[in-house]
């Protein structure tokens, strides 16, 4: 082991030179970013329907946060490292094909559930199918794009978060609202079903590795070394916090505002589904942009961000749940919406810069694993809370519940995150990687 914490390499002969041209790879991230639009309107499709699902199936508040968050996030997280394993192998449309088919199956087999417990299990099969597609999408763009052209496609890949937001929220609030929720759950898992044989045609079945240098297995680095810098687990902690109060309003807001704003489900896509879309996508232009800029000149900035971010907007979180009026309440709901969905680029910067480049796939594994886990208590606190303050409160117990989470949890994302940038400069490892 050298003094820089880097084993010895092995080279592995590289494959045919099969990366595709620049026209089909942009063609093929376009695709890739509308199959992750898919991913997150199936992921999103229970939440957006939960006040019928609730009384349909006879469900509590707890229960929802549990299906929405334990029973699909868990899963997911723990099934993402395996899966995003095999495409490592080259196989990335292979992969995103055959999770695109299983999760649009699971989807519409929710359509047909007659319990919480089936609907849970479905959930389960969605999480399995959704788990390897976002890093087979990544890892491509990694196999096809070199390493200074790669921030442009990974962006374009971001914006499947906001975009899902609104199509969940309009789609399935119109399909439900005049067909029933369990017709939405049909018609967006075929949506993803029939896409399938294009991303095969398009990404392709499997592309051969590049040359690569890999560690001698006798010597590898550590990985787990990394838990040991407070800078990371400031960050997890910081992210998990944020992952808490985002997956609360995303499972919780749409039954908020049918409950307490007199929404029909069919307004609630309208309005809020625009409000959060439009606000997702220039909360990533804006914060992308501007911690690229200040990263230059200070990589702490990559955590001021961040603080910075939620600073400003933890107003919207409170107000969104005090104000009166309907449409104060959705546009203060978007607002807080862009804390959940501008955090990840520039924290996902700062913890590649942690690790040896080698490193770098595994520490976002690892991270995205404690995002996904400790963020799945969200839901679930928040329906409990929800549950608690009913028999008081009645159908305002929900809006209680988040008015008292989410400030709190963003509150606590920020100490984190400043924590953070006490440590952050020092931990940082030098990349001695060169690039054209």
């Amino acid at each position: 082991m050298s003094e820089t914490g880097q084993a010895p390499v092995v080279t592995v002969p590289p494959g045919p030179a099969d990366a595709h041209g620049p026209r089909r790879a942009w063609a093929a991230v376009a695709l890739l970013t509308l199959v992750g639009t898919l991913n997150y309107v199936d992921r999103f499709l229970p939440a957006v329907l939960a006040e019928p699902i609730k009384h349909d199936l006879a469900l509590s508040d707890t229960a929802i946060g549990v299906i929405n968050g334990f029973g699909f996030l868990i899963v997911y997280a723990v099934l993402g490292i395996a899966v995003a394993r095999i495409a490592d192998r080259g196989t990335y449309g292979s992969v995103v094909a055959v999770c695109l088919t299983l999760w649009g199956t699971m989807t519409m087999l929710g359509g047909a559930v007659q319990s919480g417990f089936q609907l849970a299990l479905t959930r389960v099969g969605v999480a399995v199918g959704e788990a390897g597609s976002t890093p087979a999408a990544h890892a491509y763009v990694a196999r096809n794009f070199a390493p200074q052209r790669r921030a442009a496609p990974l962006a374009v890949l971001t914006f499947a978060i906001p975009l899902a937001s609104g199509a969940s929220l309009i789609g399935g609030g119109l399909l439900a609202d005049n067909l029933g929720w369990r017709t939405a759950f049909v018609v967006m898992g075929a949506v993803s079903v029939l896409f399938a044989p294009l991303v095969l045609l398009l990404v392709g079945v499997r592309q051969s590795l590049p040359e690569v240098a890999l560690r001698d297995p006798g010597t590898q680095t550590k990985w787990w070394a990394l838990l040991r810098k407070r800078s990371f687990l400031s960050l997890v902690g910081g992210t998990a916090f944020i992952a808490a109060a985002g997956y609360s309003l995303t499972t919780f807001t749409p039954a908020f505002l049918m409950r307490t704003r007199s929404m029909s489900l069919s307004e609630v896509g309208w309005e809020y589904g625009l409000a959060t879309g439009l606000a997702g996508v220039l909360g990533l232009l804006i914060v992308g942009r501007l911690a690229d800029r200040l990263a230059v000149r200070d990589p702490r900035w990559l955590l001021w961000i961040v603080v910075l971010t939620t600073a400003l907007l933890l107003p919207a979180s409170v107000l969104a749940f005090t104000v009166s009026s309907r449409g104060a309440c959705v546009w203060f709901l978007a607002l807080s919406y862009i804390i959940g969905t501008s955090y990840m680029a520039p924290s996902i910067a700062a913890i590649q810069r942690l690790v040896v480049p080698e490193q770098r796939a595994t520490a976002s594994a690892i991270f995205l694993f404690f995002n996904a886990t400790l963020g799945a208590v969200g839901p679930f606190v928040t329906g409990l809370i929800s549950d608690t303050l009913t028999p008081d409160l009645g159908p305002h117990a929900l809006g209680r519940a988040l008015l008292i989470l989410v400030p709190t949890l963003q509150l606590m994302a920020m100490g984190c995150y400043l924590m953070g940038t006490r440590w952050y400069r020092g931990d940082i490892v030098e990349d001695d990687s060169k690039s054209a």
